[in-house]
């Protein structure tokens, strides 16, 4: 269902708030040196927004909807993963805060 507020679609999922906005509009907050190492990775990108209301919320909603998903997620926090690596990483280290602690730092 549209949300009124930012037209942006509102799924209720397994107790958790998600705000999705498949517009392909968030591209435009790229600068063009990260668009084009999104093309040059996948080829012209289709963006998908989500926004949650927490780290487990994201973990649920990414587990279900990330397996076999060929393409990039942007953590929004300076890396660009593979879909099947950032879930790895979300699987191995399930306390994993992506938002303060870059991948390269896991073990």
């Amino acid at each position: 269902m549209p949300d009124l507020v930012t037209g942006d679609e509102r799924l209720r999922w397994h107790g958790y708030s998600y705000s999705i906005d498949l517009s392909g509009g968030i591209l435009t907050d790229y600068e063009s040196d990260e668009l084009d190492q999104v093309t040059t990775r996948i080829g012209e990108p289709y963006a998908v927004y989500v926004s949650c209301q927490s780290m487990e919320a994201a973990r649920a909603f990414l587990r279900d909807v990330l397996p076999g998903l060929d393409g990039l997620v942007d953590t929004n926090h300076y890396e660009i993963l593979q879909a099947g690596d950032f879930l790895t990483l979300v699987d191995r280290h399930p306390d994993w805060d992506w938002r303060r602690q870059p991948s390269t730092d896991l073990e």
